[in-house]
Formats: C-alpha cells, sequence, structure tokens
C-alpha cells in the first residue's frame, strides 16, 4: 500500500518553494514536525541563527513555524496566538508570508484576516482559508501556487519578447534544482530567456515578473493546475509538448520541439546536447556488452504522477525493451496523459498492466519510500525512487527524473541493480 501526500501537504510545500517566503502554520506542532524538517532538507536557506528562532513558534527550528494548537485553543479559539506569532515571523522579513491551516484549525473560525490586518505584515500576506488535505498533493501545491501568484503578480502590461517560464516544476521533484537546471539550460541554448520557474525556488519578484513572460512551457501539467490556465488568461502563450513531462531521450525531444514549433526559436543547440548525451549512453551499452544485454526483459512496475509515468513507460518498452507488469498514476492525473498512456499499453499488449499499484517484479519506480520497502521485502530486485516522498536527499551527484540527467540517473541504478546477477 502506498503512502501518499495530500493536498495539505502541498500546499505548504508549495509556499516554501519561494525562496524569500515564509509559511505559517495554524495548528498544532504536530501537523509541523514532518513539514519543517522536508522543507529544510530539500530547500534549504542561509537562516540567521537569531533570539527569534527560540520562540515558541520556530522553536528552534527556521522552517514552517507554528501556532502550537492545544485542547483550549480547540474550544475557544486562537486568534491570539496568530496575533502573538505573526509579529515573531515578520521580524525574519519575508517579502510575503502565507497562513496556512491545519485541517483542524480550520474548524475553528479563526479571524485570520484581522489578526493579519493588525500586524506587521498587512498587505504582504494572504491566508489560504480552506481545507486541501482531501485533494491530491498536486493540486494543493498547483492551486496554492496560484493563489500567491495572484496575490503578488501585477496585471500583465508589458510583454518582454523571447523570454519564459517554466511551469510544473516543484522543491517535490527528485533533485529539483538539478533537474530546473539543465532544463533552464537547454531552454536558454534555444536563444530564450527563462525569467521564473514558479514552485521551484524563484523569489517573490520573480513571481512578479513572471506575468510579462511572452511564454509559458509546461514541464508537468500536473503540478501547475491553475497556473497555466491563469497564465493563458492573462494572455500568454503556453507551450505544452504531446510527449508529456521531459522524461527519457524521446520525452526531451518532443518537449524541445514544440518549444520550437510554438515559439520560432531554434532547437539546433538543444537537440545537439541531446545528441551527445545519447552517444555516451550508447557507447557505454556497446562497451559493457552483456551487462547492459541483461536489461531486456526484466519486468517493472511504475507509479507516480501520469505525465511522468506515461513517457516513462514508454521508454522502459522501447529502448531498453523492458517489461510492464504494473503501471498505476497518482489521484490528480491529468486525464490526457493518463488516456495516452492506456492507449499505448493497449497497443503494446499490456492492457491488463493499467491500474495496478506496484508489484512483484524485477525493477519498481515510484516514491522512494514504497521502493525501498519492496526491495527490503525481496519484492522487487532494483528499486528506483522517482516520487514525492522520494529518498535520496542526501545524493551529491545529480539524480533528477527530468532531462539527461534523469537518464543518466534511471539508467546508473538499473545497471548498478542487474551487476553481478
Amino acid at each position: 500500500m502506498r503512502t501518499l501526500a495530500d493536498g495539505f501537504t502541498g500546499a505548504i510545500m508549495a509556499a516554501e518553494s519561494i525562496s524569500d517566503a515564509a509559511v505559517l502554520l495554524h495548528g498544532p506542532g504536530g501537523c509541523r514536525i514532518r513539514h519543517m524538517v522536508y522543507s529544510t532538507a530539500v530547500f534549504p536557506r542561509q537562516d540567521d541563527a537569531d533570539e527569534n528562532l527560540m520562540s515558541p513558534y520556530y522553536c528552534g527550528y527556521p522552517r514552517v513555524p507554528a501556532t502550537y494548537l492545544d485542547e483550549y485553543d480547540f474550544v475557544n479559539g486562537a486568534s491570539y496566538k496568530l496575533e502573538e506569532a505573526l509579529p515573531v515571523v515578520a521580524s525574519r522579513k519575508p517579502s510575503i508570508a502565507v497562513v496556512i491551516d491545519s485541517p483542524g484549525a480550520a474548524l475553528i473560525g479563526d479571524d485570520v484576516a484581522s489578526a493579519i490586518g493588525s500586524s506587521p505584515l498587512a498587505g504582504r500576506a494572504i491566508h489560504m482559508d480552506e481545507s486541501l488535505v482531501s485533494e491530491p498533493v498536486s493540486f494543493g501545491y498547483g492551486h496554492t501556487l496560484e493563489q500567491i501568484i495572484r496575490f503578488v503578480a501585477p496585471e500583465r502590461r508589458n510583454v518582454r519578447k523571447g523570454t519564459a517560464v517554466l511551469l510544473g516544476l516543484s522543491i517535490l521533484d527528485k533533485d529539483w534544482r538539478s533537474g530546473r537546471d539543465e532544463l533552464v539550460d537547454i531552454v536558454e541554448s534555444m536563444g530564450l530567456e527563462v525569467i521564473c520557474t514558479p514552485g521551484a525556488g524563484a523569489s517573490v519578484d520573480d513571481l512578479r515578473k513572471s506575468a510579462e513572460a511572452e511564454f509559458g512551457i509546461v514541464v508537468c501539467p500536473e503540478m501547475c493546475c491553475g497556473i497555466s490556465e491563469y497564465y493563458r488568461d492573462s494572455g500568454m502563450t503556453i507551450v505544452r509538448s504531446d510527449g508529456g513531462a521531459p522524461v527519457g531521450f524521446d520525452a526531451l525531444e518532443a518537449w524541445v520541439l514544440t518549444i520550437a514549433e510554438t515559439t520560432g526559436a531554434d532547437p539546433g543547440a538543444a537537440m545537439k546536447y541531446i545528441a551527445k548525451k545519447r552517444r555516451i549512453i550508447f557507447d557505454k551499452m556497446v562497451g559493457m556488452r552483456y551487462n547492459a544485454v541483461r536489461i531486456r526483459g526484466l519486468t517493472f512496475s511504475v507509479a507516480g504522477i501520469a505525465s511522468v509515468v506515461r513517457p516513462l513507460t514508454e521508454w522502459l518498452y522501447n529502448f531498453l525493451a523492458m517489461a510492464p507488469v504494473a503501471v498505476d498514476v497518482d489521484p490528480g492525473y491529468d486525464s490526457v496523459e493518463r488516456d495516452r498512456l492506456i492507449d499505448f499499453l493497449g497497443r503494446s499488449d499490456y492492457s491488463d498492466a493499467f491500474g495496478k499499484e506496484p508489484t512483484d517484479c524485477d525493477v519498481v519506480f515510484c516514491e522512494g519510500i514504497e521502493a525501498t520497502t519492496m526491495y527490503l521485502s525481496e519484492r522487487c530486485r532494483i528499486p528506483v525512487p522517482i516520487g514525492f516522498s522520494t529518498m535520496g536527499i542526501d545524493d551529491v551527484m545529480p539524480r533528477p527524473v527530468y532531462g539527461t540527467l534523469g537518464v543518466f540517473y534511471i539508467l546508473d541504478e538499473i545497471l548498478h541493480g542487474v551487476r553481478g546477477t
């Protein structure tokens, strides 16, 4: 049974993805712990060790301070804690603060708007006055980021020609910085300027400037739920590849060519870069001979975001001759990607694999907790983390899922796994 993050976690991590924002969690301490640790691990900042970190709201930890509601507060209300906490958060000088209610705190009915209005954060704090705990993590992430962008972004008056924003990246992505940086480099090699990556380390100023971009280039449609529609409605041209997210060489090339076709940019340098990486893999496979041949016929299970699962499944089947035995997509899936995945599996005579959670197989691709659990229980030979709750935070070498670095990471895991068998 897989353990997936929910929309509540997505909302907190979306706000935490903004480099100069602060999240104030209005809720019990237990709702804080996982999020404060995870945010610090995937997106560490240079926080000064000032005395405010030792306040009752930070308790010595720099990310996701909380009001620490108790049984008294749930009965009598906790506006007084918000009034005390907001000035402490303001003292750390965030460009914006996002107040998020825990599922329980959302039922109390505290007047958060009044607390914000009377605090030093008046005019630069937003309250997410809704419970997203029953929503998919992708919806919580995209929806929260959309609300923040609406709050900070000016009207689209000027358009900077030849500029773009990358949509659908998140700090929940495995090795998100490496994946983001390579995709930015690929796009900029085509002559476009990437001015913002909403959801992946952008600052408040970056989000404001994002309204001026000429193009919005979609990486993962599920993770920019609502955001791409917002930018499209403002007049921005949205670019989305039919190949899905840029996972595997074929999908990455399709992504580049779609950008070139829509924007008029020159794909030559980007395609040459991808071809060079393809050649490295080809030479490695030829040099390994028998060890590389061992990959052929391996069975695999894959589960995750539909726009990632679809191109990954196609690449494993077409390029590596691996056989899918279980293919599942997370809640909040993009229906276009899901339908194309089902169609591919049908044309490949693997229709029965769809809709099954990861099962006994040679290689499993999913979130790290499930992949590692399956490996330790001898239900798979090779675990490859690709999802939100992934392991690998301590990786030093780049190991994202997107781009050519993603190809190298996935092949490394598979080849190392078949070594000596």
